[in-house]
């Protein structure tokens, strides 16, 4: 089933490229379920459903990682309320499920506060905004989290102006008490891009940079485990094209630099700094995207990030690769189907020059989001 499932994905989209749909942003993933601050929606009430259809297959082998088979669906329910023009209020519950499981593998009870203090700046409090997974690269922040791990929860700030976006978080993942026997663990992040040239302009010349933290400590618990803090940063250029009147939108060029400094206590890892480096062109369509990159790594590891890109394996210990290289290619596929539904799919290649192994992932998966209006009710 295994080996079948890539060409049946494949025989798919080439039946479904025929067609075309919008791309809503020029590096675009399937995790999207926020919806922006509505301000004409002071005083209303929406049930809003949220739900991710999945099936993802990792053909993964050698020395670095584990193939998988990820199926199944997550589903949240919630209410949403506006009492002001600058509030909004969510709560509900996140059900998740891996097909063949009679029991929900998670349910999470889910509540936010959303503050819009001006048409730029925007706090949240609790459940956080995790569309595509805050852009951040796939060394530094595996994209299988969104279906895989808890949903986000902490503090996020977002400021948009017309040439920067900044997302800045904290996701905190294991809260602890007095004497628990286990650390806490959390996750700090910045994602930003800076476009240096004019907003008008047919070309796009931005400044990228990503900063992720992940501790794992605390002073009240019984644990003996050591305090990890590994920092990984990364920076370069981005420059996007834009075409008229041809079938691609656009093409681009992405080089992006990596540095890694592991502070922790005691280093559980062979290496405490790495660097690495990832150019990457690629060409837009309305329906699609391609992406060639080369990946070259010294001592590299980010304890986020997905695990082929690492120089040592976290699937199987003492596994590693002082020099770790590998060229990439992905194709991202999305169509409209509905009003609030996506249908796309996904494949990834990804081989190592070093020792000639080649890895693939595919993906298909639905996303339905809606909303439904309730009634207005008055903030007293």
């Amino acid at each position: 089933m295994a080996r079948l499932f890539p060409q049946v994905f494949i025989i798919l989209l080439l039946l479904l490229t025929s067609q075309y749909s919008s791309l809503a942003q020029d590096f675009n993933t399937p995790f999207l379920h926020y919806k922006e601050f509505q301000k004409a929606d002071s005083n209303k009430l929406f049930l809003r459903f949220e739900n991710f259809n999945f099936v993802k297959n990792n053909e993964y082998s050698g020395t670095f990682s584990n193939g998988t088979t990820w199926i199944g669906y997550s589903a949240t329910p919630k209410l949403v309320y506006y009492p002001s023009s600058k509030i909004r209020i969510e709560a509900g519950m996140r059900f998740q499920q891996y097909s063949g499981r009679t029991n929900f593998n998670e349910t999470q009870a889910i509540f936010s506060v959303n503050y819009q203090a001006s048409s730029k700046v925007n706090l949240i409090l609790g459940g956080l905004n995790q569309n595509n997974n805050h852009m951040l690269s796939e060394p530094m922040f595996e994209p299988e989290k969104f279906f895989t791990d808890k949903a986000e929860s902490g503090i996020q700030l977002l400021y948009h102006t017309k040439r920067l976006k900044l997302d800045t978080w904290i996701n905190w993942e294991q809260f602890i008490l007095k004497g628990d026997p286990f650390q806490e663990k959390f996750t700090f992040g910045i994602s930003s891009s800076y476009q240096l040239n004019n907003t008008s302009s047919q070309n796009r010349l931005s400044i990228p940079v990503q900063v992720l933290f992940a501790h794992r400590g605390g002073e009240i618990d019984s644990s003996d485990e050591s305090v990890q803090t590994i920092g990984n940063f990364s920076s370069g250029l981005d420059f996007l094209r834009k075409v008229e009147n041809s079938r691609f939108t656009s093409w681009y060029i992405r080089a992006l630099a990596y540095y890694v400094s592991d502070n922790s206590s005691v280093s559980e890892f062979l290496f405490n700094k790495g660097h690495a480096f990832y150019p990457q062109i690629g060409i837009n369509t309305k329906h699609s995207q391609f992406r060639l990159g080369y990946w070259y790594a010294y001592h590299f590891i980010a304890s986020r990030g997905s695990e082929l890109f690492q120089s040592i394996s976290y699937s199987k210990p003492g596994s590693y690769q002082n020099r770790r290289e590998l060229v990439t290619f992905k194709y991202f596929y999305e169509r409209k189907i509905s009003k609030g539904i996506h249908f796309g799919g996904k494949i990834d290649l990804y081989y190592n020059p070093t020792d000639s192994n080649a890895n693939y992932a595919t993906a298909i998966y639905l996303r339905i989001n809606g909303d439904f209006f309730l009634r207005k009710i008055s903030w007293n």
